[in-house]
């Protein structure tokens, strides 16, 4: 289920806590990363998955609620979607980069830009080898949602950017990248997370 609670809780509610993350991402990190490169990564990524539970926990039962009530204020909503994309994003070049690393024999130490036509193909070649999970592309939309964030060549846009931040375009593809990456290792994903239902 998507919700994080059905009653009305007496402090907060979560699915996972940051710590459940570890052995997931530690599993998925290769070997050979500069120590200290290891332990922030671990940390970033154990609580953007943690928030990305919470988003999802208050996008997709907005999404799916037919006529029902909605839960969300729609700006919220679009909102959520856009901050989702981001999060998804930054895991997948957290990853993707320290892979990358590692196959270039560089263990992070020296603080390189990792470009995205580097990282990406590493990130794939571990999650989707095969390619038929589409990875790849759903990154690449995802990173086109955000870009959003920049707001110094609105001429040049069509439209504005809430037309990007659909349930559909922005949040499916976010999602369905976050589950092919959850495919690998998954006996260490948190049993609880929202983040691999179907």
């Amino acid at each position: 289920m998507f919700y994080i609670t059905d009653a009305k809780p007496a402090g907060y509610v979560n699915n996972s806590i940051s710590s459940d993350w570890e052995a997931w991402i530690g599993c998925c990190l290769p070997e050979g990363l500069h120590t200290k490169v290891r332990s922030h990564l671990i940390s970033n990524l154990k609580h953007l998955l943690v928030a990305l539970e919470l988003k999802a926990g208050l996008i997709v039962p907005h999404a799916e609620r037919g006529s029902g009530p909605s839960i969300l204020f729609e700006p919220y909503f679009q909102l959520l979607i856009f901050e989702f994309c981001v999060g998804a994003f930054s895991i997948c070049e957290g990853l993707g980069s320290a892979l990358w690393l590692r196959e270039n024999k560089r263990d992070g130490a020296a603080s390189n830009r990792i470009r995205h036509d580097e990282w990406l193909p590493s990130l794939a070649r571990k999650f989707d080898p095969c390619g038929d999970l589409s990875l790849s592309g759903d990154v690449n939309r995802v990173r086109g949602v955000r870009d959003k964030l920049h707001q110094d060549r609105l001429g040049a846009r069509e439209n504005i950017d809430w037309h990007a931040f659909s349930y559909a375009d922005a949040f499916t593809p976010a999602l369905r990248a976050m589950r092919h990456l959850l495919q690998t290792n998954s006996q260490d994903v948190p049993p609880q997370t929202n983040l691999k239902i179907q």
